[in-house]
């Protein structure tokens, strides 16, 4: 279930996105698709603009080895 946030004065996406999620892969794209009129917003956002922040599957990171 997605979770609405509101932005405070001077908020940015890639910021809001990084402390949601606490990553940035694929996340600000996810966001805009569940908000597309947030694209139209200029950034920085103004206090009170509402963000449905969607649910995202958490970043994997996988390693790899030279030598197995």
């Amino acid at each position: 279930m997605a979770k609405i946030i509101r932005t405070s004065d001077g908020d940015c996406l890639d910021s809001l996105c990084h402390a949601h999620y606490g990553h940035l892969n694929g996340t600000v794209e996810a966001v805009l698709a569940a908000n597309v009129d947030l694209a139209g917003q200029a950034q920085p956002y103004p206090q009170g603009i509402y963000i449905a922040m969607p649910d995202i599957a958490s970043a994997t990171t996988e390693t790899v080895t030279l030598w197995e």
